[in-house]
């Protein structure tokens, strides 16, 4: 009965779909009969106008319901691609850059800086604006030759922080308790439950990763203004509060409203990103052999790819390897980029991931590009690649596992709920969620991570063409940056997707121009809506947490229960939920 219920609950939402269907073919006609196309470039020079916004995303997502797939909002991938060429392309004589907020992590902004900065190399000239610069965007901007802020803006480089939420406390206080193991001194994924702060090798390894990553900050300033290391670091450790004196000390070259720049710099004479990528687009689309991009961007999962109401994204092993197994058959695809952005999961997920990069190594060429994040699990995928690429600020690393459970029976009962449990085997609640590990179940569980992390560590230095305790040393869920990993053989270069996707063509032995094909294809909110339909116990609502901090801890409770639904090994970085701001 209920199955027949839950049928009829899925036809009429068919039923809707299809009258939708039928009013959004019917919008589109009227959208195509009065729209408006973007216009060709002409023979003429014009200034490219990008504005970087806080929607730029590093995969595809998605998009709006009526969305051309040639007018879908920019990937940052697709933000440098486009960028290199104009700075060798004729018809763009400079580069017009309005910086807002950005969502981007510290390797997207990278990957976007260098670009920038090779627009900037190319000779043409290059302008940034904004009325409000954070460190990331003043970084961003520094790239550029010239860097006006409005008259009544902020621009405030003033360092970097990290703050981490602990759970002890709260736990002890609801007659909640953590149990958790973990393999690796420096694997602190799992302290904010068990913890009221932070262990010594936590802040030991989080102070380093902070040292590298306000080195590239301030080396970044320096470089774009021109100073010595010493000027730029001291402008940073006292940094202007007002618009005069960010002026004063060389920051900025300009107070400028954002039409005065644009008239000043570019004039009529320029065209958008929008339209710039169009054109792009259609080129990227055509050539001889293909090169595809593989995207694995979330948390790590067992099963298929999906999205929670918090925003955190999951890579599913089956949807992953279902998109290797595709490009690996394709004759035509000659190489394949994974691009890497994940903090990792679960570890058996993981382990299946790996196992379809290799097969698909026998056959073609595979180079891993990462973003912000390639930590534990998003390390263990990209191990076995021909070449890693990193970009300085990339997090990576966090070689180590963890596993275990939350008992909640406490405030359970606190709320009068009673248990009472049957027991056959000495082990039989081991993964129960009513009962804390006792002393000889610890162990036991023990001794599953130290094997995972045996296989994790072989498996790494077999990638990395190390032995296993030089591997071990520099690993132990130890996070790097990219700028550390490669000092210490994890990754073979730094450089951006634009830089695998060239070695990819080289060793692929591709000549001349050659097509990019993105897996998982951009989807319209069409596409969304039926692939829900298809699952539509997948699919979750409910109100968002309004207080201060709740929703990214429910948001991180959440991808962890996902993670250890299974019981199984997690391969997840402590990093996975901080932003270093």
């Amino acid at each position: 009965m209920a199955k027949r219920k839950r049928s009829g609950i899925r036809l009429l939402l068919w039923l809707g779909a299809i009258a939708l269907l039928l009013m959004v073919v019917t919008t589109v006609g009227v959208v195509l009969l009065v729209g408006e196309s973007f216009p060709p470039l002409d023979k003429e020079a014009r200034w490219l106008h990008y504005r970087v916004s806080p929607m730029t995303a590093d995969s595809p997502g998605n998009e709006g319901l009526f969305m051309d797939p040639l007018d879908m909002p920019p990937l940052t991938s697709e933000v440098t691609a486009a960028l290199r060429h104009a700075a060798e392309d004729e018809q763009i004589s400079g580069l017009f850059l309005e910086v807002g907020g950005s969502g981007m992590g510290w390797a997207q902004t990278q990957d976007m800086r260098d670009a920038i900065a090779a627009f900037r190399a190319s000779g043409k000239p290059c302008v940034a604006w904004g009325d409000a610069l954070g460190n990331k965007e003043y970084y961003l901007a520094s790239a550029c030759g010239e860097v006006h802020l409005a008259p009544a803006g902020l621009v405030l480089v003033n360092g970097l922080s990290v703050t981490q939420m602990y759970y002890q406390g709260a736990f002890e206080r609801f007659g909640i308790s953590a149990n958790f193991e973990h393999v690796g001194d420096f694997k602190s994924a799992i302290e904010p439950y068990q913890r009221s702060g932070p262990s010594e090798p936590a802040a030991q390894a989080m102070n380093l990763l902070l040292d590298s990553l306000y080195e590239q900050l301030v080396a970044g300033i320096a470089e774009g203004r021109q100073w010595e290391l010493h000027v730029a670091q001291a402008v940073v450790d006292d940094p202007p509060m007002n618009p005069r004196a960010a002026l004063e000390v060389g920051l900025v070259d300009g107070l400028s409203f954002r039409d005065e720049v644009l008239e000043e710099s570019a004039g009529d004479e320029r065209t958008t990103m929008s339209a710039y990528l169009r054109d792009r687009r259609i080129a990227w689309g055509s050539g001889g052999k293909t090169i595809a991009i593989i995207h694995a961007e979330g948390t790590i999962i067992g099963g298929s790819s999906a999205q929670d109401v918090f925003g955190g994204r999951y890579v599913g092993d089956r949807s992953l390897r279902k998109q290797l197994t595709q490009v690996r058959e394709d004759d035509d695809i000659a190489a394949v980029v994974l691009r890497v952005n994940s903090p990792g999961g679960s570890g058996s997920a993981s382990d299946a991931i790996w196992r379809e990069v290799s097969l698909t190594q026998e056959v073609k060429p595979v180079i891993v590009s990462m973003g912000d994040y390639a930590a534990s699990g998003g390390y263990y995928i990209s191990m076995g690649a021909d070449r890693i690429y990193a970009q300085p600020g990339t997090l990576t690393g966090s070689i180590g596992v963890f596993g275990g459970k939350i008992n909640p029976s406490g405030a359970l009962e606190d709320l009068g709920l009673a248990f009472h449990t049957y027991e056959r085997g000495a082990h039989s609640t081991l993964l129960s969620g009513t009962h804390d590990f006792d002393e000889a179940g610890r162990a036991k569980f023990q001794s599953f991570l130290s094997g995972f992390y045996e296989i994790f560590v072989t498996k790494a230095a077999d990638g990395r063409g190390m032995t296993y305790d030089e591997l071990h040393a520099v690993a132990q869920g130890r996070v790097w940056t990219g700028e550390q990993a490669l000092e210490r053989g994890l990754v073979d270069e730094l450089g951006s997707l634009d830089d695998a996707l060239a070695h990819a063509a080289s060793v692929a032995a591709v000549e001349g121009d050659y097509a990019v094909q993105r897996f998982p294809e951009r989807q319209s909110f069409l596409d969304a809506l039926f692939a829900e339909m298809e699952s539509p116990e997948e699919a979750a609502l409910g109100p968002l947490a309004v207080v201060p901090g709740a929703k990214e801890a429910l948001g991180e409770l959440t991808r962890l229960d996902r993670v250890l639904a299974d019981g199984n090994v997690a391969a997840l970085s402590p990093a996975s939920g901080l932003r270093f701001d």
